[in-house]
């Protein structure tokens, strides 16, 4: 596994990726500069020729603005193309790196998720990538034709006029200190505000999740309080960034209209003494002016840098957390469900350890009961099992293997889990069933239903098994939610069976019926169950007290 932190640089790697299509739309937009460095030359050359009552270039009048309607033309489609295909590869680096974030955020431990909103993390996906992907495309390529334009101008004014084109120049520097000193507060306003649009979208999507609680205790006023308290936050801060940015529009403003000023009063001086012609005081004001948009885009560009800082450290923060040792194990071994725990310890807070020192064996084919009181750590050793989190000291062990030497979707492609918490995907209840064997027919698909007792009430469904369940499973009963869960785990015919309150959502009829199917239902397979149901600690064939 490749640990190396990864650097604001790492994502240059998505430009690289299209560097044809990139070289391309640069070369174009370098045309297009040339084309705009033409049309001031053009135009003091016709000027010239119109005071001497010359033709340009052997041309008539008409044929001289049919060049300019020409030049104007290609200028126009050049701007389409390289726009459009800018555009386009900021939208498939949006894609990539979208899906590359994503990917690695399925990879990370459970950990990660439990320090963490759920908005947050949304945010790098939708707020913090569009960022990324617009500077990338959008802002940085466009470096090379501002450069092309501001290096192009400089020349042609100072080939025009020495010294009208050195006081052009010496607006650079100052223009530099000026951005140095307006832009040093944009860089920690700007994560600040990356941070604060996480926190404020976070707020957003659990209240959309937690709606059912917000209004069943009417906190409907509390949370939108809440929600214009981070609104005013976002609103002061962007406040700050705005009067940074708005402050180097002006000031960038003041000193080209300085310098255009200084160039007018040393051309008419240099003209009044003959140095300057009239056509020559044409091209000057024309390059002066298009001077102005390369350094226009470099004040924009510091700005946009500062802003794609915050989203990246967000970004590579969250690309540098290391992913769950997928492939740490070589052993695929098939289990038989013998676990042992030796001297377990763990903790989600240090010096708070949840299990201290737990050492038990489970032989294969056992029902094992855990009970005790709520918060002692039944739910935390199911999770143990699965490897959502990693005990601090002791080791667990399965058929004999160090379950870190067993690969890690081998071993959870071996473990059933139904959680007290039931996760519903939005489909289909024959969707949810298959989540985990995706190639189930529907044969086999009813008969994890019937076993988890769940075929019953599907049938009596409208559309059965094609019924939507929504989001989360919002269209269902707490039973008939976990009943589904049940029948999932089953599917992939497990070894071991991880069971947390399994009846906890039951109606009374549906817990008689699965506690009197129970060793049909689960035979062949370990079972561990988190519970304090005592009809079930009858079932047991050993009961760890907590």
């Amino acid at each position: 596994m490749n640990s190396k932190p990864k650097s604001f640089s790492y994502l240059f790697s998505y430009l690289s990726q299209y560097r044809i299509s990139l070289v391309l739309t640069i070369f174009l937009m370098l045309i297009e500069s040339g084309v705009s460095l033409v049309i001031p030359w053009f135009a003091g050359q016709f000027a010239k020729a119109v005071f001497a009552q010359e033709l340009l270039f052997g041309l008539t009048t008409a044929q001289v603005f049919i060049v300019w309607v020409a030049l104007f033309s290609v200028q126009a489609v050049l701007r389409y193309l390289s726009v459009f295909r800018l555009n386009l590869i900021g939208s498939k680096i949006l894609t990539n790196l979208s899906c590359r974030l994503y990917e690695h955020i399925q990879m990370l431990p459970m950990g990660y998720f439990i320090d963490r909103k759920k908005g947050a993390i949304l945010s790098l996906l939708s707020n913090d990538i569009a960022i990324i992907s617009h500077f990338l495309s959008g802002i940085l390529t466009s470096l090379v034709p501002s450069a092309l334009i501001l290096i192009g101008a400089a020349f042609m004014m100072v080939s025009i006029h020495s010294v009208t084109g050195l006081v052009i120049l010496a607006l650079i520097p100052l223009f530099y200190v000026v951005l140095k000193l307006l832009g040093k507060g944009l860089a920690p306003i700007s994560q600040e505000l990356v941070a604060k649009q996480a926190g404020q979208l976070a707020i957003s999507s659990e209240n959309i999740s937690q709606i059912k609680l917000i209004k069943t205790f009417n906190r409907e006023d509390h949370e939108l309080h809440k929600f214009k308290a981070k609104a005013d936050e976002l609103y002061r801060l962007r406040k700050k960034q705005l009067h940074l940015q708005a402050l180097l529009s002006p000031f960038i403003q003041l000193m080209v209209s300085c310098g255009v000023l200084a160039v007018i009063l040393i051309t008419v001086v240099n003209y009044q003494a003959g140095a300057l012609g009239m056509s020559d005081i044409i091209s000057l004001l024309m390059y002066g002016f298009l001077f102005v948009r390369p350094i226009s885009n470099l004040a924009h560009l510091y700005g946009q840098v500062q802003q794609a800082k915050g989203a990246s450290h967000r970004i590579l923060e969250t690309l540098n957390t290391l992913p769950e040792p997928v492939d740490e194990g070589t052993k695929s071994v098939t289990i038989t469900g013998s676990i042992t725990l030796k001297d377990v310890t763990f903790s989600y807070t240090p010096g708070q350890a949840v299990i201290r020192g737990l050492s038990f064996d489970i032989r294969p084919g056992q029902i094992v009961v855990l009970r005790g009181p709520n918060g002692r750590g039944k739910s935390t050793i199911l999770h143990l099992l699965m490897r959502f989190i990693e005990p601090q000291q002791g080791t667990i062990f399965m058929d004999g293997y160090n379950i870190h030497e067993i690969n890690l979707r081998a071993l959870r492609q071996q473990i059933g889990l139904v959680s007290q918490e039931v996760s519903l995907y939005e489909g289909t209840i024959n969707d949810n069933i298959a989540f985990g064997y995706p190639q189930a027919t529907s044969a086999e698909i009813e008969k994890a239903a019937r076993k988890a007792g769940a075929h019953r009430f599907i049938e009596q469904l409208d559309k059965g098994y094609m019924t939507p369940v929504g989001e989360e499973g919002v269209k269902l009963s707490g039973g008939q939610r976990q009943k589904i869960a049940l029948a999932r785990a089953l599917m992939s015919k497990p070894k071991i069976m991880l069971l947390d309150e399994p009846t906890s959502m039951f109606d009374m009829a549906s817990s008689i019926r699965f506690k009197d199917q129970f060793a049909s239902i689960l035979k062949d397979m370990t079972v561990i169950i988190a519970s304090h149901d005592d009809e079930l600690v009858k079932l047991a064939d050993q009961v760890l007290e907590f």
